[in-house]
Formats: C-alpha cells, structure tokens, sequence
C-alpha cells in the first residue's frame, strides 16, 4: 500500500487521534496509529482501550490497504517537515514503511493491522444534536472542578444529565462544584422518558474539550449508550466508555439563595485575589473575605508572618461578614465565568458560597469555605 498526502493534512489527522494513544503503554501495538486506505479515503483511527478517536481524509494518491505506524514518530516527522510539503508512505514487503518528502527519507517499523483492538460495539443508543460551540461550552464551563484521582471514582469525571427540560454537565471534587445548563430548545434530542445521567471519565472530557472548536456552529452529533458515548463532528469519531458509578446528589450540594448578595467588577475582585494570594500559605492557599459597608477587603498571611491586604468598592450595607476561601478555587471559578461582573451570594461563614453571572443563570459555582 501507498499513501500521498500533504504535510498538513497528515498533521491533522494524526494530531486527533493522538489523544487516544498513550506514549508508552504495555501493548506497544497501542501506541500505534491504524491507517487504513479504501475508495479514496485514508481512515485514521487511535485507541487505549477506553476511548477511540476516528477520522478520515481525502487522499491525492493511494493505494488501497492498511497497516498501523508509531503514531508520535510520524506526528514528529511530520512536524519537521516544510510547511506545504508533499508526503509519500509506502509500505514495503517486509512491513518497513519508508516516509519520503523531498530529499528527506525515514524508515518505520510496523505492527500488522489485523492485531489492532477495536472498542466494542456501543449497542443501541440515544440520540443528541447540538452545536459544536454549545456542547464545548457545557463542557469547559464545568470541567475545572472535576476530581483528580480521588479513590471516589466516580467524581474523576463529569454527570451529564439529560431531561426534559434541560441538557445539564456538573462537576465536583468535594470542595467546589461546578454546574452549566442548557435548555432543551436548543438541543435535538429523542423523547426522554425519565431523566438520564451518564458519568463521562476525565481523560474523555478533556479530550473533547481539546478536539471541539469553540468558534464553530457545526452539528455535533451525541450517541448515548448504556456503557459508551459517541461524539460525530463532520469527519471526526469520538468514542470513550462511561464511568459505572452512581453521581452524589448535586442539587443538596448547591445553597439556597444567599442572605447576602454582593455584584463585583469580575476582573478587578481576580486582579485583586491574584494579587492577595502571592503571600498566602502555599500549602491551604486562603484568604480570608470580609464584608462592611461598601468595602470588600480580602487579606491572606503565611507562616512567615508575611501578610497581604486589598480592598474592593462594592454596593453592600448590612453587618460585618467575614470569609475564607481556598484562592485557587475561587480564581478558577471566577475565570470560568464570562461576564464582566459576577455575583457572590453568603449565608453564613459555614455555609458554601455561590459564584453566578448576574445575566447568565445556566452557569453556577459552588465553593465551600475553609476555616483560617
């Protein structure tokens, strides 16, 4: 088989799938690509056993048939290569696969395509469409929040929920959480007879954060299935197996409307946190708010006896209210939030905070305090 293509086209199709491939894994057949080749079409496909990404292109020449290449030398040669290059992959008799390109030559062992593992087949499915645009959204907006190897698996990843009136993603690691909201006018979706959630891993969720295009209004297709989520965008297949665990109730989780309710210029309170927190303890990473009359004043120290002091003019008249907070989750769920002001809502100093745009209620943020 033989396969020519242009340099950026290559690229693109291998830079999708790597997100697939582990870069040393104990089956080095996984840390290949599969390139098949039929009917005019190359077809790139990446696996690590639990999510595959798919996608095809248009060849300029071609044989047809399939093998599978080490998918990161073939990015990096690729990469090294001129911008608007011609590439040619022939693969000889002996398995060997020669790179050409102008004068440059590489030589690449193979794998037989036969040995490549494929993901089960996801069953029957449930299906959404949405915009592109939207769908990155509702994940960006609540990613940030997931946990990271917490022994509570099922928090290492991300609910989607689906109903009636509403397609919603929600995170949480136990210390914040983090909810985006989108009504169901804007989805296509088959009827819902009873609320659906699925627990969508942390590598899947990131991975489609990197492969979706915020500035675009395509379709996105979703496929759902008992064990398995499909995403379909133009050329590109997204497949990743779902977390099997059942999702703390997160409503308990979100306060009530807070007794106070302050409105802050978004960018200056994050200049002023970032500032305050350099000389917090790096360890707990707090700061401590307090609420007086038409002042919010945030302060942090370190076992130094290093201490640092801001103040922010805001609209408040009530008692003095006092506040502390990890500044990394409270500077995470600020940048996640799109207008330029914000809204900050208390009950009490044992109770969570609520983080909200003031003209935007499908994103929420929970942060729970810390006791300084």
């Amino acid at each position: 088989m033989k396969l020519t293509q242009t340099r950026e086209t290559l690229l693109e199709a291998l830079q999708a799938t790597l997100g697939a491939i582990e870069k040393r894994h104990t089956s080095p057949i996984l840390e290949n690509v599969l390139l098949r080749i039929e009917a005019g079409n190359t077809h790139w496909r990446g696996t690590d056993l639990e999510l595959e990404i798919a996608t095809s292109t248009p060849v300029i020449d071609a044989e047809d048939g399939e093998i599978t290449l080490a998918a990161r030398k073939l990015a990096d040669i690729c990469k090294s290569l001129p911008p608007d290059s011609m590439v040619a992959i022939d693969v000889l008799d002996n398995d060997r696969a020669v790179v050409s390109s102008g004068r440059s030559r590489f030589e690449l062992s193979t794998l037989p395509a036969r040995d490549y593992p494929e993901l089960e087949d996801i069953g029957s499915t449930l299906e959404l469409e949405m915009g592109e645009r939207e769908f990155k959204a509702l994940l960006e907006n609540t990613a940030f929040a997931m946990a990271n190897q917490d022994v509570r698996y099922y928090l290492n990843g991300l609910l989607l929920e689906l109903n009636e009136q509403h397609i919603r993603t929600v995170s949480t690691d136990g210390h914040r959480l983090s909810l985006c909201t989108l009504e169901r006018e804007q989805v296509r979706a088959d009827d819902v007879k009873e609320p659906l959630q699925v627990i969508i891993p942390r590598k899947g969720v990131l991975e489609m954060i990197r492969l979706l295009r915020s500035d675009s209004q395509t379709a996105v297709r979703l496929q759902l299935s008992q064990n398995h989520l499909r995403i379909l965008i133009d050329q590109l297949s997204f497949t990743t197996k779902l977390v099997d665990g059942r999702y703390p109730d997160y409503q308990a989780a979100v306060p009530p409307k807070g007794q106070i309710s302050v409105e802050v210029d978004r960018m200056a309170f994050r200049d002023m946190l970032s500032r305050v927190s350099i000389l917090s303890n790096e360890k707990f990473r707090g700061v401590r708010l307090s609420l007086a009359d038409n002042v919010l004043t945030v302060q942090s120290n370190n076992p130094e006896q290093e201490t640092a002091q801001d103040e922010l003019d805001v609209n408040y008249q009530g008692q003095a209210f006092n506040i502390g907070f990890n500044v990394t989750y409270l500077l995470e769920a600020i940048n996640h939030l799109h207008n330029e002001s914000m809204t900050l809502q208390f009950n009490s100093p044992e109770s969570s905070a609520l983080l909200t745009d003031p003209g935007d209620a499908s994103v929420c943020n929970v942060i729970m305090p810390i006791r300084l």
